[in-house]
């Protein structure tokens, strides 16, 4: 699985390092709201659940597969 680390979120947005963390922490919430199942890592999020949810094209369909069968 691939994951945005805050330096990407950071290029990606345009935000500085603390608002880049808020919306990491944001989006993994929701996501483990959503997969309570799935591991998620403290200051990364997977990039095909942040490019899904900013609206970004081009998420991994195939890696949002994988976590949706696990469990």
């Amino acid at each position: 699985m691939k994951y945005y680390t805050v330096e990407d979120v950071m290029k990606i947005t345009g935000a500085g390092a603390n608002k880049s963390y808020e919306i990491i922490r944001k989006l993994r919430k929701s996501f483990e709201k959503k997969y309570p199942d799935a591991v998620s890592i403290q200051g990364k999020i997977l990039k095909w659940y942040f490019d899904e949810t900013m609206g970004i094209n081009g998420g991994e369909e195939n890696e949002k597969i994988k976590v949706e069968t696990m469990g």
